[in-house]
């Protein structure tokens, strides 16, 4: 039998695994966290499935023929060791790209509408027919601009567009794409949105800071469904304070969970959600088929599919 190790442990994920798991394969599933079982099952494994691995980790796969993240941002594992070992590593990109963009326009129309607040004032019994159409929006007419044009990012300047969005973008890469690609400064200057899409890099930490969201429009929002340590959260929290920004939506944090007492998490005007954008239940079935089709390909001697290195 073919072993594959998983080291999400949610029990539905378990679950799913299970469901979609073809026949031939064992698997087990790991807590990333415990050493103890991670030194007992890395050696053993064919394949992993895994969000992060230390160099460390990696060092303990004897057998392993592919490590798959299980998603799309890689950065938390270590890519270089595994290619040291000639162990390749791929992505599981399926359905990524439609849930976070989905995620992102349901934040951006929920800050235009101020749901969050209009809840909490009916939940108290308060029924303001009139008064929270003052500071509401439309999204129609408005700018998007979209920092980084990779999968995700197009499909949100696809969902922007049938909004009838003006659709800004910018990129390292000059990208085959009908959207306007402008300088950086120039998209914070423009957009009424401003949302990310980028991979952590030496880069793009903190990219956003205070100089960045004071270059932004007054009124704007912003959204990070990327990665945490993009943002400066302390500068983003400044900058709606202030008023200058009119609200945000931020699913990624750094460090993840935030503090509870961050006052990110309090103000009425940001949406908050715990790093579940892209996630969905057609996207978890989607990523766990695909996995197992990857080990296949493999154990047929076929590269796998979406390789990072």
């Amino acid at each position: 039998m073919t072993l594959v190790v998983f080291t999400t442990c949610n029990p539905w994920i378990q679950e799913v695994v299970d469901e979609v798991k073809p026949d031939g394969f064992d698997v087990e599933f790991v807590d990333s966290d415990d050493a103890d079982a991670v030194a007992e099952a890395f050696p053993r494994a064919d394949f992993v499935v895994c969000l992060k691995m230390s160099a460390d980790q990696a060092r303990l796969l004897d057998r392993c023929r592919l490590v798959m993240h299980n998603g799309v941002g890689y950065d938390a594992i270590a890519i270089e060791t595994l290619s040291e070992m000639n162990i390749p590593v791929a992505a599981t990109p399926a359905m990524t790209a439609e849930g976070v963009a989905e995620h992102v326009l349901m934040m951006v129309l929920a800050l235009n509408k101020q749901l969050p607040a209009v809840r909490e004032s009916m939940s108290s019994g308060e029924w303001n027919m009139f008064g929270w159409r003052q500071g509401s929006h439309n999204l129609a007419g408005k700018t998007m601009g979209i920092v980084g044009l990779g999968r995700i990012g197009t499909r949100v300047a696809h969902l922007a567009e049938a909004f009838d969005c003006r659709v800004l973008y910018t990129d390292i890469e000059t990208k085959d794409s009908p959207f306007e690609r402008v300088a950086f400064g120039q998209l914070l200057a423009e957009a009424d949105v401003v949302t990310l899409h980028v991979p952590l890099t030496e880069s793009t930490t903190k990219m956003v800071g205070t100089a960045e969201f004071a270059q932004m429009k007054a009124g704007s929002l912003f959204i990070n469904a990327s990665r945490g340590p993009t943002t400066d959260l302390d500068a983003l929290v400044a900058a709606i304070t202030s008023g200058h920004l009119r609200g945000a939506g931020v699913d990624v944090f750094d460090p993840e969970p935030p503090p509870s007492d961050h006052p990110v998490l309090q103000l009425p005007n940001v949406i908050c959600t715990p790093h579940i954008a892209s996630g969905t239940v057609e996207r978890q079935y989607a990523i766990n088929t695909d996995q197992f089709a990857n080990c296949l390909r493999v154990l047929a001697g076929q590269p796998a599919h979406d390789l990072i290195s």
